[in-house]
């Protein structure tokens, strides 16, 4: 990640980027619109050259048994901007993402 900027609070704004294997640069952005902690946080996702506007992501975290589950959904206002989307590769990004974030968790236990 090259650079990242969070205003966590409802209404404020977010900004990541992060350089590709190849060497690229990609920036991702949007706003807070909901945040419950512990429970729940809904924001805007967009990210360059992403086609129509950012779409709305919501993170539900829930615990049982001492383990925390995290459901995330993301909404496009179109199929030709989800399919837009899935075919830049974001879905390997994601699970690269939540890859290296499950990595992490297991070195804080």
């Amino acid at each position: 990640m090259t650079a990242c900027e969070l205003d966590f609070r409802p209404g404020g704004k977010w900004r990541f980027v992060v350089r590709t294997g190849g060497g690229k640069e990609v920036a991702f952005y949007g706003e807070y619109r909901e945040i419950v902690p512990p429970e729940r946080f809904v924001w805007t996702f967009g990210f360059d050259g992403m086609p129509g506007p950012a779409g709305l992501e919501t993170y539900t975290f829930t615990e049982a048994d001492g383990k925390t589950t995290l459901i995330a959904v993301g909404h496009f206002d179109s199929i030709e901007s989800r399919d837009a989307a899935i075919q830049s590769g974001l879905e390997k990004g994601a699970a690269e993402t939540w890859d290296r974030l499950e990595e992490l968790l297991r070195t804080l236990k």
